[in-house]
């Protein structure tokens, strides 16, 4: 048997049609399958531990389904395989996957995964975490009165860009290099290549490696700010090495001046000062 885990909000509310035709080949191919609505589980982690004889699980959904059932399954020995079918609008994820249509097969990341530590709380996470206007633009794509799209993902960009005022934050390297960033607009640790609905603010970024990418963009001066926004979309930004830095690291500390929006796989937070990051 298979088992569908499906985000009824995801793909700006179309999966209905989405989980009916995948129901229906697989029937065709002689599986049995059955379809749960993930917001309606209270306890993922249990619901999943109770169906360790079925063939596999398949999550339909976006970034931040994929991110909510990691975290809940983390550290659980799962038997069945653990399949997701694209069905989002952001999908940072899969997009940094080789294989991106179909059923892919997404256990083997869900393992060793890195985590965000704030004061409150730990949450691992797939894509990448950001303290300040990476977490405004995300802040601003969660709470749009439009659709979510590649064109209102750029269109909330921009207002972003336009209202973030540069900050001072500190970052410290693996518990050695210790930067003063005077005016941070970006200040993101990537564990993949993509946030932001195609952004490619990491281009080297590979979610296989031991360590991840800090990315630092600083001091940029207004008039550069609509040169610069296009060119992180195709990972061409990093030719700005008076205003982008990136750097390598296991393990990251970055303090903001002030509290500021983070985003963690595109999921925001408000009035965070500090994070500790953790691979």
């Amino acid at each position: 048997m298979d088992i569908i885990l499906y985000n009824p909000l995801s793909n700006n509310g179309k999966n209905t049609k989405l989980i009916t035709k995948l129901e229906n080949k697989l029937t065709k191919k002689g599986i049995k399958v059955k379809s749960y609505n993930i917001l309606e589980i209270t306890d993922v982690r249990q619901f999943i531990d109770r169906r360790q004889n079925i063939r596999r699980f398949i999550l339909i959904g976006g970034d931040g389904t994929i991110s909510r059932v990691a975290n809940e399954i983390y550290g659980l020995r799962i038997k069945p395989g653990i399949f997701v079918y694209k069905a989002g609008t952001g999908n940072d994820f899969i997009r940094s996957l080789e294989r991106r249509r179909g059923l892919i097969d997404i256990k083997r990341f869900l393992k060793d995964l890195p985590k965000v530590i704030t004061d409150d709380n730990e949450t691992y996470f797939l894509n990448g975490v950001g303290l300040g206007l990476d977490g405004l633009v995300c802040h601003k794509v969660s709470n749009s009165k439009h659709r979510k799209n590649k064109r209102n993902y750029f269109r909330h960009a921009l207002e972003a860009f336009r209202e973030f005022k540069p900050k001072k934050a500190q970052v410290i390297l693996d518990n050695d290099q210790e930067l003063d960033v005077n005016d941070a607009l970006f200040v993101s640790v990537m564990n993949s290549k993509f946030f932001g609905g195609g952004m490619k603010i990491a281009p080297k970024a590979n979610r296989s490696n031991d360590d991840l990418q800090v990315v630092v963009i600083n001091k940029v001066p207004k008039v550069m700010l609509f040169i610069l926004i296009p060119t992180i979309y195709l990972g061409l930004h990093v030719i700005f090495k008076q205003y982008v830095t990136i750097y390598n690291a296991k393990e990251v500390l970055i303090t903001f001046d002030k509290g500021e929006y983070l985003q963690v796989d595109g999921e925001t937070s408000v009035d965070i000062k500090q994070i500790r990051v953790i691979k």
